[in-house]
């Protein structure tokens, strides 16, 4: 059975509230979640662009990749995958993901490089 890791933006209320979704439907306890914002600090911008989907080989896929990734892994979202592939296929999913995600709300928070003058 195909094992996973979901990277997400801890401090994302959207991408908190996909994980919990995920969760729920992940029944055969597939996925592994790693907030991005915990990994290094060198990769932290890339996957806090967008949430991540890593295989068990180590191959990552961004956005909507790991999103059809995702529906073709998880029983549950299986017949969700023909509309993430036809979305993809006719070049909205990506531009609707990235445009979801570039507006998304972060609430403010600050880590030790903060400072208020």
């Amino acid at each position: 059975m195909k094992q996973l890791t979901v990277y997400y933006d801890g401090l994302c209320p959207l991408c908190q509230k996909s994980k919990r979704l995920l969760e729920r439907v992940d029944r055969f306890r597939q996925l592994t979640f790693s907030d991005a914002r915990r990994m290094p600090v060198e990769q932290q911008p890339r996957l806090l662009e967008r949430m991540h989907v890593e295989t068990e080989q180590g191959v990552r896929y961004p956005g909507i990749e790991g999103i059809r990734l995702l529906t073709k892994t998880l029983p549950f979202l299986l017949p969700l995958a023909p509309f993430v592939s036809l979305s993809i296929g006719l070049r909205i999913g990506a531009p609707l993901y990235d445009r979801v995600a570039k507006n998304r709300v972060i609430p403010m928070s600050c880590t030790t490089e903060c400072s208020i003058n």
